[in-house]
């Protein structure tokens, strides 16, 4: 029988008494946020304070990496492995068999044996085929959101059914609450129910839909960004505004709980923003190259923030990988490190990210395959010399740069400082470019003629990977149903 929510935080916390001396963690994921939708990287468009307030008690992370779209980065972050090893390479279809493998060990089983209370609020998508693909079958205690990629805000139907759950139990009660609003006094409720003598600590992964379409922004935020010149955009400017409003709620409650001090607060992206209307939205990664689903740096290095106990106030320049969180949490907290993980997939950079120093990583694999025209391509960067080779997926109005309508670049302080961007971007379907991302970070000049030599250094260092990476991941098991009332559900749900 499934708990209520509140019952279930409870019972959670009814465990064995581990001392406050680990700290919590709390992970805010923003979806298809762009670089340049945050203040913190120069844009004053969206006053974004509350995700300013984390950067800025903490660290600002100046090179995180994140896969290209919404599943692959989700299953990443959860499993600690890359998607050549998990073939998550695309986001997961509504209605289809497609989940992440349920035999790997995800980051909040690991987190429970380590003695946290564990809830997730939010988007999931990675799998709702089974029961035993929901949150709740991989680790969480208690779960609030939606099982799917994309559905209404209000209504929460997607693709012809409703998809809105408490644990497993499909919750109508709450059609027609905006969905920001909902997640935000989810997660407040929770934070409520611990304070800084609470007998163990909570790991929460709060998961907004803000800011993916469909564009649908309550209008007094929509009214802030009247002067806007695009409708997209300014849906996308109040989709950011009021998602960042509801953090301001949710660390606010942390203070007020007493549980700021002991708690590592993290803010990410999941992947570069869709831009210049592609997906039919405007959120933007300028002066980056590119945008969601493209193997550009506007596809993949993403917004990134963290605060809390041992980390100091800065920025860091190390490179970070979106699976490096597994390990490098469980290092932060003193826990059992994590099995199963090999060459490509994630490492703890905690060493250097606590004291700003040296990242253990000098590398990213952004995706790879045997062939050079599967889904997104084959990128790989090596102490800031990058190759890529995109594939089939990469998205024609995303090919260049484009500034956010009701932006003169010319006097926007971007804290990535870049020359005008050429007429002409350089087209790396059919080879491979070379880009020296520390030094030309927006991917202006192909240096490739000037530099086979480390083409071919680079293309050495990926082969083993290509060599290994697994296809895409295939349906497993049965198909998600709508039931009689209208809802998505698992198939072997009672």
């Amino acid at each position: 029988m499934q708990l209520p929510l509140q019952a279930a935080i409870l019972a959670a916390m009814c465990g064995v008494a581990l001392g406050a001396t680990k700290p919590n963690i709390l992970f805010i994921l923003a979806d298809d946020l762009g670089w340049n939708d945050v203040e913190v990287h120069g844009s004053p468009q969206i006053q974004t304070g509350n995700i300013n307030s984390i950067c800025q008690r903490g660290t600002r992370l100046n090179r995180y990496y994140a896969q290209p779209v919404c599943s692959p980065t989700r299953s990443t972050l959860m499993s600690g492995r890359h998607v050549i090893h998990t073939g998550v390479y695309s986001p997961f279809g509504q209605g289809t068999a497609n989940r992440l493998n349920v035999t790997f060990k995800l980051l909040p089983e690991y987190m429970k044996e380590a003695g946290y209370d564990t809830h997730m609020v939010g988007k999931w998508h990675l799998g709702q085929n089974t029961l035993s693909s929901l949150p709740t079958g991989r680790g969480f205690d208690t779960y609030l959101g939606y099982w799917s990629g994309a559905e209404d805000y209000l209504s929460h139907v997607t693709t012809g059914a409703y998809d809105f759950a408490n644990g497993t139990v499909t919750a109508f009660e709450y059609a027609g609450a905006y969905s920001t609003y909902t997640f935000t006094d989810t997660a407040v409720g929770i934070l409520k129910q611990y304070d800084a003598t609470s007998p163990k600590p909570f790991f929460m992964y709060l998961a907004y839909q803000n800011v993916h379409w469909p564009l649908e922004a309550p209008q007094a935020y929509l009214d802030m960004f009247a002067d806007v010149p695009n409708t997209q955009r300014q849906a996308v400017c109040a989709l950011c505004k009021v998602m960042d409003d509801a953090i301001g709620q949710v660390t606010t409650t942390l203070d007020k709980q007493g549980l700021t001090e002991n708690t590592i607060l993290i803010f990410a992206s999941d992947n570069g923003g869709p831009t210049n209307e592609n997906e039919g939205t405007w959120s933007s990664n300028y002066p980056l190259r590119g945008g969601k689903n493209s193997m550009w740096e506007g596809g993949t290095r993403v917004a990134g923030c963290i605060a809390g106990p041992g980390l100091k106030v800065g920025e860091w320049d190390g490179f970070m990988h979106v699976s490096d969180w597994m390990p490098t949490l469980l290092e932060a907290v003193g826990a059992t490190p994590p099995t199963g993980l090999v060459s490509g997939d994630g490492q703890s950079v905690w060493q250097g990210l606590s004291t700003l120093g040296n990242s253990s990583r000098d590398w990213i694999l952004y995706e790879a395959h045997p062939d050079n025209t599967t889904v997104h391509g084959n990128a790989f960067m090596s102490k800031g010399m990058k190759i890529v080779q995109t594939g089939a997926t990469n998205p024609s109005n995303e090919f260049g740069w484009v500034p956010p309508p009701g932006q003169d670049p010319k006097v926007t302080p971007y804290t990535v400082s870049c020359p005008t961007p050429p007429e002409t971007p350089a087209d790396c379907s059919h080879h491979y470019c070379l880009f020296d991302v520390v030094n030309d970070p927006c991917e202006h000049n192909d240096i490739s003629g000037q530099k086979p030599e480390v083409v071919q250094e680079l293309l050495q260092k990926l082969m083993p990977f290509k060599n290994a990476a697994v296809p895409p991941t295939p349906p497993d098991g049965c198909k998600p149903i709508i039931n009689s009332q209208g809802a998505w559900r698992p198939c072997d749900s009672p």
